[in-house]
């Protein structure tokens, strides 16, 4: 997405989270509260259809935090936004895919000679290696929460996010032979240095790699969000709260579909600190 519309899409938050304010500051209503939390996120990708290249991939551990402003709207009612930095990806291990290199382009010099089909994102080549999705978003959710108790409060939250992507990084570890095959049961083989027998199975090779990915993936996503909490108040103006939440993702990440349809979630648990403004 251009910048001018990510631009937009955050003006349009902010004329929103302006709107509510004028207008609890207008009818006098409970007060706003501001405050900042962080918290542990157990991020996912999850995939639309059997892809290759989406298959297998387990959660990863990750750090959220932000700040956040609530407009209470009445007793039971208010809503709230933030500004999250969030960690989210997946990670998968054992023999996978592997996207063009140097060795696919040094194949598919002499594969069309001895008739098989060249290397392509289509049909890759295969190897043993670990590989994680490392991506890193600025999010801005506007949510309903729903809430009753007096010093210790319960509440429950559910609204729309909308996420833009800040960087993205595909690490490989590992060391492997390559294959032609999901089942590794067809390895490369190259001309013997040494002579006798002609020709000997590609050695394993090192695939470590940090990667830059952030051009393959849209920029903006839009998403939802559901989670319950408690809120202690601790004297004066000033909470502590909890808040355990779940996060999805609508549309699929990718830019090309040939890389599967990927959508990012994660399960996160903050502890926060806010503060209400007598106004």
């Amino acid at each position: 997405m251009k910048k001018n519309s990510k631009v937009g899409v955050i003006t349009l938050i902010f004329l929103i989270s302006t709107q509510i304010n004028n207008a609890q500051t207008q009818e006098n209503k409970s007060p706003i509260k501001i405050g900042a939390k962080i918290g542990y996120s157990l991020g996912k990708l999850s995939n639309e259809n059997s892809n290759i290249y989406t298959q297998d991939y387990e959660s990863v551990s990750g750090v959220d935090w932000g700040f956040m402003i609530e407009f209470q709207q009445t007793e039971h009612i208010a809503i709230q936004t933030e500004i999250n930095f969030t960690q989210r990806g997946g990670k998968r291990t054992g023999l996978q895919p592997v996207t063009g290199n140097e060795l696919s382009d040094q194949l598919n010099l002499f594969l069309p000679l001895i008739d098989m089909p060249l290397v392509t994102d289509e049909n890759p080549l295969y190897a043993n290696f670990e590989n994680e999705s490392d991506l890193n978003y600025l999010e801005v959710p506007v949510l309903a929460k729903f809430g009753w108790g007096n010093d210790f409060r319960f509440y429950t939250e559910i609204g729309p996010y909308v996420g833009i992507l800040l960087n993205a990084t595909q690490r490989t570890r590992g060391t492997s032979q390559f294959y032609f095959d999901a089942q590794a049961a067809n390895a490369i083989f190259v001309p013997n240095p040494n002579g006798q027998p002609q020709f000997v199975e590609l050695p394993a090779q090192p695939l470590d790699a940090d990667t830059k990915v952030k051009d393959d993936l849209r920029t903006v996503n839009f998403g939802g969000i559901v989670g319950v909490g408690a809120i202690k108040r601790i004297g004066g103006n000033s909470e502590l709260f909890f808040d355990a939440r779940a996060s999805y993702s609508f549309g699929a990440i990718q830019f090309y579909e040939v890389f599967g349809k990927s959508h990012i979630g994660g399960v996160i648990f903050s502890i926060g600190y806010s503060y209400e403004l007598k106004l």
